[in-house]
């Protein structure tokens, strides 16, 4: 094994995951519709096909550290995500009570394990606020010096009206930023992360 690198030495990239990717349908397991149990988990395999995608590309162990972000808006700003979730509780699909916070920052410490037991460094967090005002700032806090940001699900009314929060992030972050698809990846890029 190599001699550790302090984290002032090494490349600071920045990934972005879609909080949208990590939040499973709240209801209980015995509660949810076959449906909702196979959205959620397409949800969760999107993240680990993106983050599988970037160890296997981007990231070079040895001389990376890795700070793996997301972002809930805790104000409830009027965005998608707020009102798919005022939708779903108003439809009884979803506990209103249930901890979002609680449950992304779950997965995220899922997904950064997963990384670790690749021997990546990594740190992980989720930030409060809107993802196209918070991961710049964060990227820029951090001294990042490369930016990952996974793509948003989006309906083609959405994406004629309003910018994505990856678009804003692409114009503002001081550092290069790629824009990474999950749906358009393979499935069998998920085997980076079974090393």
């Amino acid at each position: 094994m190599s001699a550790h690198v302090p984290l002032s030495l090494r490349r600071k990239v920045v990934v972005a995951l879609d909080a949208e990717y990590l939040q499973a349908s709240a209801r209980g397991v015995d509660e949810r519709t076959n449906e909702e149990t196979e959205h959620a988990m397409a949800n969760r395999f999107a993240a680990f096909k993106t983050l599988a995608w970037v160890k296997a590309n981007i990231i070079r162990p040895l001389d990376d550290h890795v700070f793996l972000v997301t972002c809930v808006d805790p104000t409830g700003a009027w965005d998608a995500g707020v009102i798919s979730a005022m939708w779903a509780s108003m439809q009884g699909t979803r506990d209103p009570h249930t901890d979002v916070m609680k449950q992304t920052e779950g997965e995220l410490s899922r997904l950064a394990a997963q990384l670790a037991r690749c021997n990546v460094s990594v740190s992980h967090e989720v930030l409060r606020g809107t993802p196209s005002v918070c991961v710049p700032e964060y990227v820029h806090a951090h001294h990042g010096e490369l930016a990952v940001v996974q793509a948003p699900v989006r309906t083609a009314a959405a994406d004629m009206m309003t910018y994505a929060w990856t678009d804003v992030c692409v114009r503002t972050t001081k550092c290069p930023v790629l824009v990474v698809r999950p749906h358009e990846l393979s499935d069998s890029v998920a085997q980076a992360l079974d090393e």
